[in-house]
């Protein structure tokens, strides 16, 4: 028996078997540290950037799927705004086509930006990233996606925008999450995760 949870307008659910033929198509390979069985899709509302209500999909690790619902609920309730929300097989598995379209997306089993050969905890369904056009990421001269490059000041606020202190930020926090834009190293502003502790 599927069991499925409501949380406001929202629902957790196994991920559906047609979808996961997609997904072995695009971002699930042999090899990928997780299976698809401990993978969740959450259909979620949030509000667009005209701050109309929409429906969007996440892929997350079962453990921590009721977490995100609630998060997304509480940031719909706040009227944090967010432009898209998609797997990323809407994007053939591509971040970088995922990123310019500032579309909010979490599991695909990929390397670490920059580190090949390292498994991202995007690959655990255990990181989402956040409008990220509007929030790239930067390392050094390194700007992504480079369409992000022109919201590098971040004393400016901007629809859908993720700063330090911010809401947002405290949010995950409250829940265990880390947040990118802290990193000493790299500043990755759309990026939050809950790594495995072992």
């Amino acid at each position: 028996m599927m069991l499925f949870f409501a949380l406001a307008a929202l629902t957790i659910g196994p991920i559906p078997p047609e979808f996961q033929a997609q997904m072995r198509q695009v971002s699930w390979h042999r090899g990928c540290p997780v299976e698809i069985a401990d993978l969740r899709q959450l259909d979620l509302q949030y509000l667009d950037f005209q701050s109309k209500p929409a429906r969007g999909r996440l892929i997350v690790h079962k453990d921590v799927a009721r977490e995100v619902a609630e998060i997304f609920s509480e940031l719909f309730k706040r009227g944090f705004q967010i432009e898209r929300m998609e797997p990323v097989e809407a994007f053939d598995g591509d971040d970088d086509r995922s990123m310019v379209a500032n579309n909010t997306s979490a599991f695909n089993c990929r390397d670490i930006t920059g580190r090949p050969g390292k498994f991202s905890n995007h690959s655990w369904g255990r990181a989402i990233d956040i409008n990220p056009r509007i929030n790239p990421y930067l390392k050094g001269d390194k700007v992504l996606p480079p369409e992000g490059r022109r919201y590098l000041d971040r004393s400016r606020v901007y629809p859908g925008g993720i700063s330090a202190g911010s809401y947002i930020v405290e949010l995950f926090a409250q829940h265990g999450w880390t947040w990118g834009g802290n990193w000493k190293d790299r500043q990755d502003y759309q990026h939050f995760e809950k790594p495995l502790r072992e």
